[in-house]
């Protein structure tokens, strides 16, 4: 995808949680939100960070699915999306998922360095200017339950860890410019330690404050290493949505986005602009008044 001036924005949903048709209420609220802040802010990707419906006793959840990804079309910007640990729990799987987003999706960005396992997907989107990588979005599938029980939920595979480390490698370029940042919807353990120092947004989910796996496979070891690795930015936990760093690297989440999703943090979504001369990245949250 390319810069069409000095500052690409990105808008990132998360958590939208659509269930049951005929839609609930609720959902028609999360619905109205995409559409509010998707015109005010006419970004140039839209990115989905999973959770994006129910599939736990939701009947027809293709077509559950396929409604959503209908919405987003109709707004002609280009949709990346990733999975969350509930999008595929029941009757549908991450691979058909993946077919209706292809068969859906008219403006789709290009999709790099694409690598499947478990019917997880990771791959890539390059952001440039003139055909020089300006910056790039890893996009890693972090699964579901965890089937061994060690804990709730499941970690980034050994090989999702080491397609990244080989992945990021191939687009270094040696001058220390944070550029690669990493979407997926479960947080890596490393937030526990990042939650002590929040720059920005509130930490106050009321379930486990942070809800990663308990097994730590090296993701945030290998962003670190990197040493060009801007940071991370996931969903998952609602009433979570801030902005913190742990030995310089971004540990976020974006703002949750669903009214079906439990929490009390307004809803909204994670606006993030890349400027490229000079180079920056900043985020920032929109909220929607749920009142009005």
């Amino acid at each position: 995808m390319e810069f069409k001036n000095n500052t690409f924005k990105i808008v990132q949903f998360t958590d939208t949680h659509f269930g049951n048709l005929p839609h609930h209420k609720d959902d028609l609220r999360t619905f109205d939100l995409i559409d509010e802040i998707l015109e005010l802010e006419k970004p140039d990707l839209i990115v989905h960070t999973g959770d994006i419906m129910w599939s736990d006793g939701v009947k027809d959840s293709d077509k559950v699915f396929t409604i959503a990804m209908e919405h987003f079309d109709k707004h002609n910007i280009p949709l990346a999306i990733t999975f969350g640990n509930h999008d595929s729990e029941e009757g549908i799987s991450r691979s058909e998922l993946r077919e209706i987003y292809e068969n859906t999706i008219t403006n789709k960005p290009v999709k790099e360095d694409s690598f499947i396992i478990d019917d997880k997907e990771s791959y890539v989107i390059c952001l440039k200017d003139k055909g020089e990588d300006i910056a790039i979005l890893y996009f890693i599938d972090s699964g579901a339950d965890d089937k061994f029980g060690y804990g709730t939920y499941e970690w980034d595979s050994p090989e999702q860890v080491e397609w990244f480390r080989k992945t990021s490698a191939r687009y270094k370029k040696g001058d220390g410019i944070k550029r690669g940042i990493v979407f997926q919807h479960i947080p890596v353990p490393e937030y526990w330690q990042s939650m002590g120092n929040i720059i920005s947004g509130v930490q106050e989910e009321t379930n486990e404050a942070i809800s990663a796996p308990k097994i730590n496979t090296g993701l945030f070891a290998n962003m670190l290493l990197n040493g060009e690795t801007w940071g991370m930015i996931v969903g998952h936990d609602h009433e979570n949505n801030f902005d913190s760093t742990l030995f310089g690297i971004h540990l976020a989440y974006a703002n949750s986005s669903g009214y079906q999703a439990y929490g009390d943090v307004t809803k909204g979504a994670t606006v993030i602009e890349i400027s490229k001369d000079p180079f920056e990245i900043k985020t920032r949250n929109i909220q929607i008044d749920e009142n009005k």
